[in-house]
């Protein structure tokens, strides 16, 4: 089993009142030139680096106003799902850039994209992430937010793949952002975004923070 090379897009950050809790968003992509290893990734990441900020910051993306996005990434990946320039990590530091939402929810909440394809089921078909962007929704219910907020944040995980898309690396491939999957070698498209209505949750963004334990002595 392995993948066919690719491009891994990272990004993320920390929180502004939990610096030791972090969060990460990955997306894979190919050249628009017929797939494998044709994107700069330098050139990818200061093409993307302005909208991609304007894009987390708005307040129509639902980004927790506590989220800080503080890093974006952009490497070649191998068959093996190692990164090809070995020892070598391309990586922009980003000025902090703040959430544009209102703080409703605690930060190991999200609202997942899941990245659909053409394909109907098998290797690749879907993929998903979890961006920090649980914030400003219309709570309908203990679990559930209203459809016209999962419309509205799956119209935002959209006009993150336009982003994408849009942007040309030096040599002026532009990235396509597909589902990898080492089953085959899937590399497949991704053609839009879906979100349900139930709030999801990312254990592992609150499994670094200090906890501080009330006790009550009962006699």
């Amino acid at each position: 089993m392995a993948y066919t090379p690719h491009v891994l897009l990272a990004f993320g950050g920390s929180w502004t009142d939990a610096a030791e809790e972090v969060w990460e968003c990955t997306v894979r992509l190919s050249g628009d030139g017929g797939g494998g290893v044709t994107i700069d990734p330098v050139a990818y990441m200061a093409a993307i680096e302005a909208p991609l900020r304007s894009w987390f910051s708005t307040n129509t993306t639902f980004m927790d106003p506590k989220a800080k996005l503080t890093f974006l990434k952009v490497n070649h990946v191998g068959a093996d799902g190692k990164y090809v320039d070995t020892g070598i990590t391309h990586v922009t530091d980003l000025a902090p850039t703040l959430g544009g939402s209102t703080h409703t929810m605690p930060g190991y909440c999200s609202v997942a994209y899941t990245w659909e394809t053409a394909v109907k089921r098998g290797p690749g078909h879907r993929g998903r992430i979890y961006p920090p962007n649980a914030a400003g929704l219309e709570v309908l219910h203990a679990f559930t937010m209203s459809d016209a907020s999962a419309t509205a944040s799956a119209t935002a995980g959209a006009a993150l793949l336009t982003i994408l898309k849009n942007a040309s690396g030096a040599n002026g491939t532009k990235g396509k952002p597909v589902v990898a999957s080492k089953i085959g070698g899937q590399l497949v498209t991704i053609t839009g975004v879906s979100v349900d209505n139930i709030f999801d949750i990312q254990s592992r963004r609150k499994n670094r923070i200090k906890a501080t334990r009330s006790a009550i002595v009962a006699i």
